[in-house]
């Protein structure tokens, strides 16, 4: 029996070891935001091949993963919103959240840019409200 099949010489902290061993692959919210640090719209759709690796999964399902992790983030950012908060079951009602996370997640259009599009939307229906009072009281 050498002194490596007993053990004797064996020394976990001065043997060479893979660098790729002491990575730590994170496979949570973390990861998909590490992804998107300092990422421009036009190449949010290549995240989809990142994730299918992190994951293990699919394309399909990754695009899937994908589009709920910004559906998620356009959800707090409405919350986070004085305008939009008091608004968010006409939004839920009215809105295919899950569409705009789409467009989002192929890089059409930025999460910024749901947020202008919900407020647009959100003033234009006071608006209308406001007018249709007026029409309504002298009809």
């Amino acid at each position: 029996m050498n002194s490596f099949e007993n053990g004797e010489n064996f020394d976990r902290e001065g043997s060479r070891s893979n660098p790729m061993d002491d990575k730590i692959v994170s496979k949570g919210k973390n990861a998909l935001d590490s992804l998107h640090e300092n990422m421009v719209k036009e190449k949010e759709k290549d995240l989809n091949l990142k994730i299918s690796d992190i994951y293990g999964v699919d394309y399909d399902e990754a695009v899937e993963i994908h589009i709920n992790y910004h559906n998620l983030r356009i959800k707090r950012m409405i919350d986070k919103s004085e305008s939009l908060v008091r608004m968010k079951s006409f939004i839920d009602n009215n809105f295919d959240l899950k569409n705009l996370s789409a467009q989002v997640a192929l890089g059409q259009i930025t999460e910024n840019t749901c947020m202008d599009i919900l407020i647009g939307v959100m003033k234009n229906q006071k608006e209308t409200k406001i007018k249709d009072r007026y029409i309504n009281f002298y009809s």
